[in-house]
Order: structure tokens, then sequence, then C-alpha cells
């Protein structure tokens, strides 16, 4: 590496004539840059994904930039404001190419809300631009898709709270000591916050002084995740995700939706056994995947780097990398799901998942009450409340009254459930609305319980008819995993009606937990004949 050099708080100017300040290091030398972008403190990026001194040994500039209004960075903030950072990330670009220690390549790096912003700049095609490194992204219409009508409550209070606190630290003299008092002590334990029915009558309810709707943003009504047009982004793309993070399957379609926008630019989708969080070590909750699983072994850095500085010659070709958990080991392929996987259908049956359809008229049966929900325990969840992400052994959900549980006999082989999972199902409530959580689960030999993947309908959002129209059919995308269950292990898929605090729970009466704490038990018939699990699945090795 050659010498090197630190600039601080270097300001950056906007169109609009704002200054937004940053920290560079570079080379002395025209180099390529990376730009990373971030509300929460440029001083404090310290992602696994990529660091501001990967890029420096790795021949890189690096550019680390507060957002606009946030720290040191000058400019109104607002909780909400994606088309100025658009706009921003766009500016920044073009300021970083004309720099002497650029040589006119700049590539968008960030994770979460770091790596949203990079897509939506790069949808306005800064001509300086040369790629993207986004890991961990969502957009408003996969939310969507994957939520299903619910809202991820955990991780709207939590981001809340967080950022309200940072809003009454820089403006101590427009927050009233209520506010103060009551931001404290949800900070210290969130659950008043979560529990609260309604949520609007709750301690939230009570701060003042927050650039924010918050009986809007817990209704609903506000617009948390932004959209961007895949076909506008015409650089190269590199998205990084887990099988246990918040947005997994969020982000594997943003590698998609590259591809399928620009399959004549090469792109890359690297899926290890990693949550939402800054470090991505091979250790997940409760499970150890060996050394080789870290993002570290895995040189996952250097991989974008090398992806990025061999774009230029680099063939239009496209890669997956991911973590196959379960064996434990590293697989590559072309596409997603790789092409040799095919789906394949399991019918639901009396506390089984087979071949053959059950009788017809056969029905699995549960009452949900909304006072008394299905906590939520591992999987996808985010970590910035009390829950904790990954593979937890779900086993004692199984025994609760309301969950209903399908399972394969032991497996004989192997079974390497490698790309989407959806389950098909057909059913009735004696209510005006509820909603079906479904888990795919591992059940090993010794009767432990870990999630794979997980998906939610709200059936008021889904269907759009009353109560009276049912039986209906639903479908639950429960996204996507690499997964293999392993011999004597059981495939299983879960069925309830919650899992609370990471959703909003469903008070089955048709209004929302915002507004009304009205609720209602709700029975719910699964009718098994017209019911399916249907999950991609791998040849066995050696024959794909």
């Amino acid at each position: 590496m050659t010498a090197a050099q630190w600039l601080g708080d270097v300001e950056t100017p906007m169109r609009d004539g704002v200054l937004l300040q940053a920290d560079v290091w570079h080379h002395l030398e025209p180099r390529p840059a990376v730009v990373f972008r971030t509300p929460y403190g440029r001083r404090a990026i310290s992602s696994d994904v990529l660091r501001p001194a990967d890029c420096l040994h790795g021949g890189f500039a690096a550019v680390c930039q507060d957002t606009r209004g946030r720290f040191g960075s000058h400019g109104d903030w607002a909780p909400i404001m994606w088309e100025q950072e658009a706009l921003d990330a766009y500016d920044t670009v073009e300021w970083v190419a004309r720099q002497e220690w650029c040589d006119g390549r700049v590539v968008l790096a960030g994770t979460s809300y770091g790596g949203i912003v990079s897509f939506l700049g790069a949808a306005q095609q800064p001509p300086s631009l040369a790629g993207v490194a986004a890991a961990m992204v969502t957009s408003g219409s996969r939310d969507l898709r994957e939520l299903g009508g619910a809202m991820r409550l955990e991780q709207v209070v939590s981001w809340l709270l967080y950022m309200a606190a940072d809003w009454m630290g820089r403006h101590p003299g427009e927050i009233d000591p209520e506010t103060v008092a009551t931001l404290t002590a949800l900070l210290r334990d969130p659950e008043p916050a979560l529990t609260a029915l309604p949520l609007v009558e709750g301690p939230l309810g009570r701060l003042r002084g927050f650039p924010i709707d918050v009986p809007a943003l817990l209704a609903g009504e506000v617009a948390t995740t932004p959209e961007w047009d895949a076909a506008s982004v015409t650089v190269p793309v590199f998205v990084t995700t887990g099988w246990f993070d918040v947005f997994s399957s969020a982000t594997v379609d943003a590698f998609r939706d590259a591809v399928s926008a620009r399959p004549d630019l090469p792109h890359r989708l690297v899926v290890g056994p990693w949550a939402h969080t800054g470090p991505l070590p091979h250790h997940t909750a409760e499970r150890n995947y060996g050394i080789a699983a870290s993002a570290a072994a895995a040189a996952l850095p250097a991989q974008q780097l090398a992806f990025f500085a061999g774009t230029a010659e680099a063939e239009a070709h496209h890669e997956v990398r991911y973590f196959l958990m379960g064996a434990d080991a590293w697989r590559t392929a072309d596409a997603w799901p790789p092409r040799a996987a095919q789906a394949r259908v399991l019918h639901l049956g009396a506390g089984v998942l087979d071949d053959a359809p059950a009788p017809p008229g056969a029905v699995g049966s549960y009452r949900y009450d909304p006072l008394d929900p299905v906590p939520s325990r591992g999987g996808r969840v985010i970590h910035l409340g009390r829950s904790t992400p990954g593979p937890i052994d779900l086993s004692r959900q199984v025994g609760r009254g309301d969950v209903l549980s399908f399972v394969t006999p032991e497996l004989d082989e192997p079974w390497d459930v490698v790309g989407g999972v959806r389950a098909d199902l057909t059913v009735s409530i004696d209510q005006p609305d509820t909603d079906l959580v479904a888990r795919l689960v591992d059940v090993w030999p010794d009767g432990r319980v870990y999630p794979v993947a997980e998906g939610v309908v709200r059936l008021s959002h889904a269907l759009q008819r009353p109560a009276d129209g049912f039986p209906a059919p639903v479908r639950i995308d429960l996204g996507y995993t690499a997964q293999r269950f392993g011999t004597g292990h059981r495939l299983g898929l879960l069925v309830t009606g919650s899992a609370f605090p990471h959703l909003d729970r469903n008070l089955n009466t048709g209004g929302s937990a915002s507004t009304t704490a009205d609720a209602r038990v709700v029975a719910v018939d699964i009718h098994l004949a017209e019911s399916t699990l249907i999950v991609d699945v791998l040849p066995p090795e050696g024959q794909h």
C-alpha cells in the first residue's frame, strides 16, 4: 500500500449550497473512491461488510459523510427524506470524482440505511458512478409483499426511540421535561411502548417536539422505505445480506432485479448465515457454523473491492455466493435460485407434511387471542429492541395450543432447500380479520426446532373481502433460504396468528392496534386438502 493521507471535517457542497461534512482517506494519487453516507455518525462506520480501512488497504480512496442535518453536516434533517438523499448522493459522487485524489470512478457503499441511499443515488445516474456496494436493503414494495399488510413493530419503535434520543441530545432547548423522562425510560425498557393498546395512547404518543407524526407512523401511514427503479441503476451491483437479516429476501431481490434490468452488466450477491448487525461472525444465536462462515474468513471486503477494481474489464456474468446452512459450507451459482433447484410440493395433513393430499374435509384448527400472542423468537428479527435474531430453539412454542405444526417423517437423505419458500393455505375464520404467520423450521432428531424462513399475511390486506367469503386461498411468501435438512431431521411448517413484538398484533376486529384496544379471539381453520408448502430443492450433491 502506498502512503496515505487522512483529511478530517471536509466540507462537501450540495447543489443548494448546504455543506455536508466528511472524512477522507486517500493515496496522494488518483484512485477510485468508495463513498459511505450515513445518518448514524461518519466516524462510527464499523460494519464487517466493508469499512473505510478495507477500501484504503484495497487501493481505493474512502469518503465517509454525515447525511444532511446529521452530526457534523449542515442543513435540515427529517426522519424520512428519500428524495433529498438521492440528490445529495448524486452531488457527493460528482464532487468526489472531481478531487485530485480520485481517478473519476466512484462507488456508493453502505449497509441498511446507507445501502438504501446508495441505490437511490445510483438511480439518479451520476455520470461518475462506477458501481453500488449495498448490504441489507429493502424497498417499500418489497416490504409490502413480505409483510402482507403487517408492520415490523419492534423495528419501527426501536428506530423511533434511537432517532428521538439523538434529536433530544441536539435540541435540548426544544424538548419538554416529560418527553425527556418518557424517552429515557423507554430506552431502558421499550416494552410499555410495544404492549400499549392502542399504541398511540401508550408512552410513544406522549413524545413531543420530535419532527415526525408518531401516530401516523404507528398506524403505518408513513412510508418508511423508498422505491428505486432497478432499470435506472446502470452500473454493476454487489449486494450482501444474511439468511437471518430482517431484509434478507428483499436484498436478494435487489440482485435479481439488477440482473433482470441490466443483464449486460456484471452483478454479485453474497449471503452468509448472518443477521442485521454490524459484526458478521461465524456464530449466530445458538448455532456456530464454523470459522469459514464469518465475513472475515470469506474475505467479503476483498471480494467487493476486487469486483469493482475489475468491472471495467469484467465480462457481464452474474455470480451468487451463498452459505448452505446445515452443510456449513459456501456454494456458488450463476443465478438465484440456482438453476438446478426444483419446486417440491408438500401437502399439509393431520400434523404432517406429505407427498399426498389430506382427505377432503380435513381441518387443522387453533384459536388466537391477541392479548396472549405468540412471542417472536429468533429468525429474521431486528436486534435494536430486546429480540435476538437467528437460530433459536422454538420447541416450547410448538406445544402452544395456538400453534399448528406440520412435519415430514425423518429424512433418510439430506434435503438442500435452496431458493424460494411459500405456503399456499386455504383458511376460514370467524372474525373480520386475522394474521397468518408461517415458519419453515428444521426439526432436529433431539427435538430442537430451529427457524429457517418466515412470512406473514394479514387477511384483510391479502383478500380484501368479508369473512363470509371464506374459506379462501391465501399465499404466504416466506422468502428465500439455503438450508440443508440433514439425515434424521424433519422439515416442518408452523402456522399461528402472531409473532409479537416483531410484528404488530392483529386484533381480529378489522381495527388497527394503533388506534383501538378492542380485541377478539378468532377461531382459525386451515383446510388441509387445499393447503401446501412449496420449497425449492436442489438434487443430491454430485447430481447438479
